[in-house]
């Protein structure tokens, strides 16, 4: 694609939420910057950061840059709603600041709901990487077909999604649920909404090989808020029995693997290694490195 920008493509708004992110925000927003596609805005929140973050983004003099800090701190939820509602763009775009994107990502997805106009979200696979830019495996993401499989699975990785503004504004992310919001807006939204996933990787999603125990039980502690809750939930009081005890027994199992000293090992079961997959990860270093 043509390094200009061609009017006739829809403008596009991609979201980062910012906290306390320089050490990769930089990798982050010049992947952004690198992409195919190029009318897009870029809305930047920051959260409250205490350290460089919003100095980082600073140094980025592209006019498609949106940078708002308020020096707050109010939660991802807060943040990605607030992209929301400031975007220009027909279609919204979330993206981590501590992941990389690869340099046909917008174009592919935009493609993808232009050619496809009743699909409301699309999100993707992505290679996996530590904290040190090392490609550690590959996870695949597929949109679940009935309820029970959303339960399951979450339906997306969250910062591989790209859908109609109009959607997002519709159902929006609930404040309360921090840790879990992407988990309720795909469980609130499924029956009413067409869901579909690019099994090709399209983002570099950063999984550090230590696990952050605290974080994920507070997730998993908010997803059993929402299973409380849930109207469909209450009409099958088996399903919610077992998926409250799902989410139980997920906690016992984490802090058994932190107790035990095997984070790696959980890592390497969440995503499929190389060697496994049968997958060339040649070419993905070779774009992920021209990001450290």
């Amino acid at each position: 694609m043509d390094k200009t920008i061609d009017r006739n493509i829809p403008l596009v708004t991609i979201g980062i939420p910012v906290y306390n992110a320089e050490k990769f925000l930089d990798s982050a927003l010049k992947s952004v910057l690198s992409q195919t596609y190029k009318n897009f805005e870029l809305i930047i929140t920051d959260d409250g950061s205490t350290d460089n973050s919003v100095k980082c983004v600073e140094k980025f003099r592209d006019p498609r840059i949106i940078l708002l800090s308020d020096g707050k701190n109010k939660g991802i939820s807060y943040r990605l709603n607030q992209q929301i509602s400031l975007a220009n763009g027909k279609y919204f775009i979330r993206m981590d600041a501590d992941d990389i994107m690869f340099k046909d990502r917008v174009e592919k997805q935009v493609a993808f709901l232009e050619n496809n106009p009743d699909v409301d979200v699309i999100g993707s696979s992505a290679v996996i990487i530590d904290d040190e830019n090392h490609i550690i495996g590959l996870r695949n993401s597929s949109p679940p077909l009935t309820y029970e499989e959303a339960l399951k699975t979450g339906a997306f990785i969250h910062p591989t999604v790209a859908g109609k503004t109009a959607w997002f504004s519709k159902f929006s992310y609930k404040e309360d649920l921090i840790g879990a919001e992407d988990f309720d807006l795909w469980l609130t939204s499924h029956q009413s909404s067409v869901f579909k996933t690019l099994h090709e990787p399209l983002l570099f999603y950063r999984d550090p090989l230590t696990f952050k125990l605290p974080t994920y039980l507070f997730r998993l502690k908010q997803q059993r808020k929402i299973f409380r809750t849930d109207k469909y939930l209450g009409g099958k009081p088996v399903l919610k029995l077992k998926t409250i005890l799902s989410s139980y027994i997920k906690s016992i199992i984490a802090r058994i693997i932190c107790f035990f000293g095997l984070d790696d090992k959980y890592i390497a079961i969440r995503n499929k290694q190389p060697r496994t997959n049968n997958v060339d990860f040649t070419q993905f270093q070779k774009e992920l490195d021209t990001f450290a």
